[in-house]
């Protein structure tokens, strides 16, 4: 099973990771404005986790839904010349997102063990 197939079968739930991140945004923000300082200390930073990481796999599924076909070869030099590009924009962007979880993953664990 290819990235792109299990991309697709799991985009249903892409709203809900939405659903959790607006969640998410809108705790914080109660949380900000009726909450005392404990409460913010120990709700807030797994609120922002939350919505981070909810925000995070969104985009991520939906870039990986929409990754260019391997299979179709394209005919005539500025087809292929436009294929190539798409393929490369859509490996940076994934090296990106690799990279932000990567960072995301470890201000995870330090907000955490706190």
């Amino acid at each position: 099973m290819t990235v792109k197939k299990l991309a697709q079968r799991l985009f249903f739930i892409k709203p809900l990771l939405n659903f959790a991140f607006v969640a998410g945004l809108v705790f914080i923000a109660i949380l900000l404005l009726n909450g005392s300082i404990a409460e913010q200390n120990s709700y807030g930073i797994p609120s922002l986790l939350l919505a981070t990481w909810s925000l995070l796999l969104s985009a991520i599924l939906g870039l990986l839904v929409n990754t260019p076909n391997t299979d179709d070869i394209p005919k005539g030099w500025f087809a292929q010349m436009k294929n190539r590009l798409a393929k490369s924009v859509f490996t940076l962007a994934a090296i990106v997102f690799i990279l932000i979880s990567l960072a995301l993953l470890y201000a995870t664990i330090k907000l955490l063990t706190l």
